[in-house]
């Protein structure tokens, strides 16, 4: 496979997963992460395992948050043997659990690993931008 075949096979496991974010589909989402995925937060520095971060997007949930917009650019790849690595910048609109909206633009680093035939993400850190 190419540099350039796996860069759009990563490129597209994470629109699916941006999509998956917006829409709140943890069906999605489940299928994307690996077991020991990992988000940290760019506005908190907290960083959820899997399960906690897949929490926010159960409404019933008290850290429930919606995410009407989720977009990247200026995206940069390295592959390694089996890991593609991204950094780039994020624009993100959130709604948190009482209801206010904050805009959030940030720098991330994600990391995607070959398994089972697809890409999985395993950790998401983003710093905010001023």
């Amino acid at each position: 496979m190419t540099v350039e075949t796996k860069e759009q096979a990563v490129r597209d496991a994470l629109q699916r997963w941006l999509d998956a974010a917006r829409a709140g589909d943890i069906e999605a989402l489940d299928q994307l992460l690996t077991p020991d995925y990992t988000y940290t937060h760019a506005t908190t520095g907290v960083a959820d395992s899997r399960e906690a971060w897949l929490n926010i997007f159960r409404p019933e949930s008290p850290t429930y948050r919606r995410y009407p917009a989720y977009e990247v650019s200026d995206l940069t790849f390295r592959f390694y043997p089996g890991v593609a690595i991204v950094f780039g910048r994020g624009r993100q609109e959130i709604v948190r659990p009482d209801g206010s909206e904050i805009e959030l633009n940030t720098t991330f680093t994600n990391v995607w690993v070959e398994l089972e035939g697809g890409w999985k993400i395993v950790a998401w850190q983003a710093t905010r931008l001023p």
